[in-house]
């Protein structure tokens, strides 16, 4: 009996370590090949990676004439109000996990914007970017293999169509306002579930 239980206690430790084995070697595989083809996933900043809305409050509250300079300076400086929204920062970490490069796109002014860069440092080593220019959005993704961009406004879903990037769109909070069109779903781009949160 003794030994009937042992050796069934060892086959279960072997099945057990045989099928993590077989996991960790598709991940690795996994991980070399997107490492090797230096793929890339992006997300835009506000709404999608965080809930930003604390932050532009703070600065309407603070400076007098929005969209100048100090009160960007104030909205940068402001990410400790900003809270990161689960499903897409867990997106991002996984696929970090899986070696896709990260970039993240800041839809506004840079100004005093290096504490905000340094807080991300860690999901997107040298790949945070301002864009002034919501515009100019596609083409921070053209020239970097970026195979996924993730974003919430009809616009942000037709700039990363314009650079040849598959778009997702992700949820925004019932309670932000958010900027520019938002309607899921209506591009006929996949929307994230549950992303809203």
């Amino acid at each position: 009996m003794v030994l009937k239980d042992v050796r069934a206690k060892v086959e279960k430790t072997w099945t057990t370590t045989k099928k993590l084995l077989a996991l960790m070697s598709v991940w690795g595989l996994v991980f070399s090949l997107v490492t090797i083809s230096r793929l890339g996933a992006a997300f835009a900043y506000d709404d999608t990676l965080v809930h930003s809305e604390a932050s532009f409050e703070h600065a309407a509250h603070s400076v007098q004439q929005a969209g100048s300079p100090e009160y960007w300076r104030v909205v940068n400086n402001s990410y400790d109000r900003e809270s990161p929204k689960i499903v897409p920062f867990a997106l991002a970490m996984a696929l970090r996990g899986f070696g896709f490069r990260i970039l993240i796109l800041a839809e506004r002014s840079g100004t005093g914007g290096e504490a905000l860069k340094k807080e991300w440092r860690h999901l997107a080593p040298r790949g945070f970017v301002f864009v002034p220019n919501p515009e100019d959005l596609h083409l921070h993704l053209e020239g970097g293999r970026y195979v996924l961009f993730f974003g919430t406004s009809d616009r942000q879903m037709l700039e990363a169509r314009k650079a040849g990037v598959y778009a997702l769109r992700v949820r925004r909070d019932p309670e932000d306002a958010g900027a520019g069109a938002y309607s899921p779903g209506r591009l006929g781009e996949p929307v994230v579930p549950f992303s809203q949160y």
